[in-house]
């Protein structure tokens, strides 16, 4: 098994070279933690989840720094070259060797509930629960950072938009979980 440590060491490195993922993959793990202790997962679990939500864009470094910085809306071939980080990443987690719940966390962090997401169309409980966690802590997260093309959204105005979006999008039983327990500002 890989150690936390080294993750750390390496992600320090990958975050030097792409300046928008300073701190995306620190913070997503911070609240997949929590939210992982929330549910009662086993501590090796939780583990695995924390290393997971680290790496879960780690294929980004593979699109080119233009489409990941671009200040506009992306084109449908843009969003579909974006896309492939999933796939890019889970690719370099298996050669890695990382286990499959962090490959599965970097592969599935796009699946959405109602089977609307990629790259498989997984559906409800057929999303792994590490994956359902890092999704979730995934968005916030996204949703309350500065982007290229936005200014960050409010705490309020992301517990709405998750809101409306349990069971599309989001398991609504961890929804619920994340604004109670982890996100009840």
């Amino acid at each position: 098994m890989i150690h936390y440590d080294e993750i750390k060491k390496l992600l320090s490195i990958v975050n030097s070279m792409r300046e928008p993922f300073n701190h995306h993959g620190d913070h997503v793990a911070g609240l997949a933690v929590k939210l992982a202790r929330e549910l009662g997962l086993p501590e090796d679990e939780v583990n695995l989840i924390v290393i997971g939500a680290h790496l879960h864009d780690i294929g980004k470094l593979l699109i080119r720094t233009e489409l990941l910085n671009c200040p506009r809306k992306l084109t449908q071939s843009e969003r579909a070259e974006m896309e492939t980080h999933v796939m890019l990443g889970w690719a370099v987690a298996n050669a890695a060797g990382y286990e499959s719940t962090i490959q599965d966390i970097v592969r599935s962090h796009h699946e959405n509930w109602d089977g609307s997401g990629y790259p498989d169309g997984l559906t409800g409980e057929k999303i792994p629960v590490a994956v359902q966690v890092v999704t979730v802590c995934d968005v916030y997260e996204a949703l309350t950072s500065t982007r290229s093309y936005r200014e960050a959204y409010s705490h309020s105005f992301s517990m709405a938009f998750m809101q409306k979006f349990k069971g599309k999008h989001f398991n609504p039983s961890l929804v619920d979980l994340f604004f109670e327990k982890v996100k009840h500002e």
